[in-house]
């Protein structure tokens, strides 16, 4: 994934989990975590979640429902990026499993009742994240597939993983690692 701009992190090792902290700069400072966590299995593969969010320092916890509104979206989202080529260095034979906060029925029945954008039949926020990170598979699509395999699911349709196809609305994402 290109290096662009990002923070610095550190790496921090809890059970299976692989974290990367990172500080956030802008209207206030906040600590960001990336997390891998393991959830699953496909075949011999474990695969990981690849969840992501402000830090929780009194729970321990990564608080993913949160918009900081630190003005610096892009480079916290390029230290997310940056993780990826990380986490195959260290576990090369797994998965990464991406979906979004946003994408589940609990977020429209959280949304809709406290609803900035006035929505009413459908909530216009809903599956913003996932939206983010496809846009950035789908413009950098022919460079990636160098390097990765990516696996999409469409909840409304099919529901299974097929092979990615850029420009498809996908819910859920697979990426692997080419040997």
């Amino acid at each position: 994934m290109k290096n662009n701009t990002h923070y610095k992190t550190e790496l921090t090792l809890n059970d299976e989990r692989l974290q990367y902290l990172f500080v956030s700069e802008g209207n206030s400072t906040i600590i960001k975590v990336i997390e891998y966590s393991p959830i699953t299995t496909l075949g011999e593969r474990v695969v990981y979640n690849l969840g992501f969010g402000d830090y929780d320092e009194i729970r321990k916890t990564i608080l993913d429902d949160t918009d900081s509104n630190n003005g610096d979206m892009y480079v916290v989202f390029n230290t997310v990026l940056f993780t990826v080529p990380l986490f195959f260095t260290s576990k090369p034979d797994c998965v990464i499993y991406v979906c979004g906060s946003d994408s589940d029925e609990e977020f429209k029945e959280k949304c809709l009742p406290k609803c900035k954008k006035k929505c009413t039949d459908y909530c216009k926020k809903e599956n913003q994240r996932i939206k983010i990170y496809r846009y950035y598979v789908d413009k950098n699509f022919e460079e990636l597939s160098t390097e990765y395999i990516f696996f999409g699911k469409n909840r409304n349709t099919n529901n299974a993983f097929v092979q990615y196809i850029p420009g498809h609305e996908y819910h859920d994402i697979l990426v692997y690692k080419k040997k």
